[in-house]
């Protein structure tokens, strides 16, 4: 992975932990335990391009939508 990509999906990896922190008044603890259950931060970084263009709103039903799933 190119810097330029890596730097990219960090930066995603933190607009989407804190919008979906945000939407459900979670905690940076309440976020890591939900996210220790559910690797959200791994699926962040797994397909970083599907969160390149999405709005505050698509985020959190997309991160909704991963985690009813697992």
């Amino acid at each position: 992975m190119s810097d330029k990509r890596l730097n990219n999906t960090i930066f995603l990896m933190f607009l989407v932990t804190e919008n979906y922190k945000r939407a459900h008044a979670l905690s940076n603890k309440d976020f890591l335990k939900l996210d220790q259950q559910f690797a959200i931060l791994n699926y962040i970084a797994e397909c970083p391009d599907i969160f390149d263009s999405m709005t505050g709103q698509e985020i959190t039903k997309e991160i909704d939508q991963y985690v009813s799933a697992v």
